[in-house]
């Protein structure tokens, strides 16, 4: 049962990061003007296009988001997943600077995100689990 449960979680949760970074290749332009990439390379610089970066993040969600749903080498995948949805928290999220209904709204999304990397960190803990592509390639789980 509790394999059962375990590829359930493993199935449903990353379906939020395939479909979002799925959006963002179709329309790139809209993650390249968000206010969180400036925010971001405000921190650290002009690393790359913003376009670029857009597709960057587009793939980590898209790509990390598979691992997890397929159970192929799904703790690095959550990983990627958890320190992307960190990074949200801070530079997207970041309602200890807002006031109002703003920081109302961004406490709840930041909240959201912290409960989504609290079951990434049991996939990066535990692996991907019994009913997975792992288990199928006889990899370690």
């Amino acid at each position: 049962m509790a394999d059962v449960a375990y590829l359930i979680a493993r199935l449903a949760l990353p379906i939020i990061f395939i479909v979002s970074g799925t959006a963002k290749f179709i329309d790139v332009s809209r993650i390249a003007a968000h206010p969180a990439l400036t925010n971001f390379m405000n921190a650290f610089g002009k690393i790359t296009s913003r376009t670029t970066f857009g597709y960057i993040i587009a793939a980590i969600e898209v790509f990390g988001g598979i691992t997890v749903l397929l159970g192929l080498r799904a703790r690095w995948g959550a990983i990627a997943l958890l320190l992307f949805t960190a990074c949200t928290i801070i530079f997207a999220h970041n309602f200890w600077t807002m006031e109002g209904a703003a920081r109302a709204a961004n406490q709840v999304l930041a909240l959201k995100n912290l409960s989504i990397m609290a079951g990434l960190l049991v996939f990066a803990v535990m692996g991907s689990g019994r009913y997975s592509a792992d288990e199928l390639l006889g990899r370690r789980r």
